[in-house]
């Protein structure tokens, strides 16, 4: 009856081991995606800012043509 307790003791141990490093690489996996995701919005941001200053430059080109 001991040999059946040790061995579920093992098993269960064996398992748990599993189950903390498993977890520990999807969280390094999911950490490494978030940042990639940051990196992509970051750029994303920057090409729209870039966007919005266009009309803007227009606008002034046209105000000064319009002075002249």
């Amino acid at each position: 009856m001991k040999r059946i307790y040790l061995y579920l003791f093992l098993f269960s141990l064996i398992i748990n081991i599993f189950l903390i490093v498993n977890d520990s690489k999807v969280l390094k996996a999911k950490e490494e995606h978030i940042e990639h995701l940051e990196e992509k919005l970051k750029k994303v941001e920057d090409s729209l800012q870039k966007i919005q200053m266009i009309p803007q430059t227009e606008k002034t080109i046209d105000t000064l043509f319009e002075r002249i």
